[in-house]
């Protein structure tokens, strides 16, 4: 596979995960492509989400059992803040902190440790947006394609003053444009919608009668386009185009909300308030979040919204396998729990048993077993018990005497 040159970038944190990113991307686009060209960059950039989705399951099924930690000490959290309320020096607050972090540490778990998959998803999203712009730099084949149309332009007479007359709004939003420079006009062909190709075309009728041109700008836009969008460009407050900020923020909503009501639920459970204040403002953000999320779409390439969106499905499906998960490791753990319980519990109802009210001797031994029948009335059973207990010793026992030990018993008949 031949690699393209990241040109587009030269951050030194954002440079390496865009060559990372794009390998992974092009490997997925080149199976795709061998597959179909139609709605071929839009199913790549779903298989990627699927495939990042797998990578952060082992770190959102942690999140999830630091949540559902988190939701079981509610009640011990509130308890601490319900004993500091009224103390508002530096003080209180400082001891405050020391217990909460204490029973932090005690139950091995962090409110900051469910955030992890939330931070991981930034850099993904910078690196996709510095993808998804510049595809004609980043996919090799589609960056192939764009080397031949933009051959092609450059062939024709005053380009330079032709393209910069008719397209001066597109070519204000690229960085260090070179009109004279090979990858600056690859750059702006990189984002022609098809309005954009029927203006050349009808400025230039030659490009409009060459044939293998025009093929192959149908199969760029073909690649490049979802549902009949083209990924490369921004969203819009437009007819249709509305619809991806509209499905973004309502996919990210819908994923918080139901998220939200099943921790309500929980920690109800677990005996704490889901109207406590951190809970509060979680809710608060289940709505501002969605909302941030279609404001960026709108100044971000449509690639980008379908990343969110496949997201945003994707953990849908994850979360019921990951609450099946941790759902079945608290049974168990419930289960062993609660067997415990049980095994301690006959254990001392055992001790309890085992000691005589009466006489507080333990039942059993032989001196107690004779004792109750005695008091039963039952003077045969332990003539008959003692004499049991006789014959398991030997002569050679320590104080044995066969004559000391048959004159006792006598002695015990003629007592009673």
């Amino acid at each position: 596979m031949e690699f393209v040159l990241l040109k587009q970038t030269t951050n030194f944190i954002l440079k390496p995960l865009a060559w990372l990113f794009s390998f992974v991307i092009d490997l997925i686009y080149n199976g795709v492509a061998a597959l179909t060209t139609q709605n071929s960059m839009g199913i790549t950039i779903i298989l990627f989400t699927l495939i990042i989705r797998v990578l952060i399951f082992p770190l959102s099924l942690r999140q999830q059992r630091s949540t559902r930690k988190m939701q079981r000490l509610q009640p011990k959290i509130q308890k601490i803040q319900e004993k500091y309320k009224d103390n508002k020096d530096p003080e209180s607050a400082q001891r405050m902190n020391m217990e909460m972090n204490d029973l932090y540490k005690e139950n091995k778990t962090s409110p900051l440790s469910g955030c992890l998959p939330m931070l991981i998803q930034l850099p993904i999203i910078f690196v996709l947006f510095e993808i998804l712009r510049n595809l004609a730099f980043y996919i090799t084949d589609y960056g192939n394609y764009f080397d031949q149309i933009t051959t092609t332009v450059m062939n024709v007479p005053a380009y330079d003053s032709m393209l910069q007359e008719m397209f001066p709004n597109l070519i204000k939003g690229l960085r260090g444009f070179d009109i004279a420079e090979f990858g600056s006009v690859k750059d702006l062909l990189s984002y022609f919608t098809t309005d954009s190709w029927n203006q050349l075309y009808e400025a230039v009728p030659a490009l409009a009668q060459n044939a293998e041109f025009v093929s192959t700008v149908k199969l760029t836009q073909e690649i490049n386009s979802f549902l009949g969008f083209n990924l490369s460009g921004n969203g819009s407050l437009t007819w249709p185009t509305i619809i991806w900020p509209i499905v973004t923020g309502g996919t990210t909503w819908l994923q918080s909300f139901l998220m939200t009501k099943a921790n309500d639920k929980r920690t109800i459970a677990a005996g704490g308030d889901p109207n406590s204040q951190n809970n509060q403002t979680m809710k608060i953000m289940n709505y501002v979040f969605p909302v941030m999320t279609a404001a960026f779409t709108l100044s971000m390439p449509l690639g980008i919204a379908l990343y969110w969106i496949s997201s945003n499905v994707f953990s849908l499906l994850q979360q019921l396998v990951i609450d099946k998960i941790v759902d079945d490791e608290e049974y168990k753990q419930a289960l062993a729990h609660k067997k415990e319980l049980e095994e301690k519990r006959k254990l001392k109802e055992l001790t309890k048993s085992s000691v005589d009210k009466k006489t507080g001797k333990r039942i059993g031994t032989a001196d107690m077993t004779a004792q109750r029948s005695l008091m039963a009335g039952n003077r045969k059973a332990a003539v008959q018990h003692q004499t049991a207990v006789k014959n398991d010793f030997t002569s050679t026992a320590p104080g044995y005497d066969e004559e000391t030990f048959g004159s006792s018993e006598a002695s015990q008949e003629e007592n009673k």
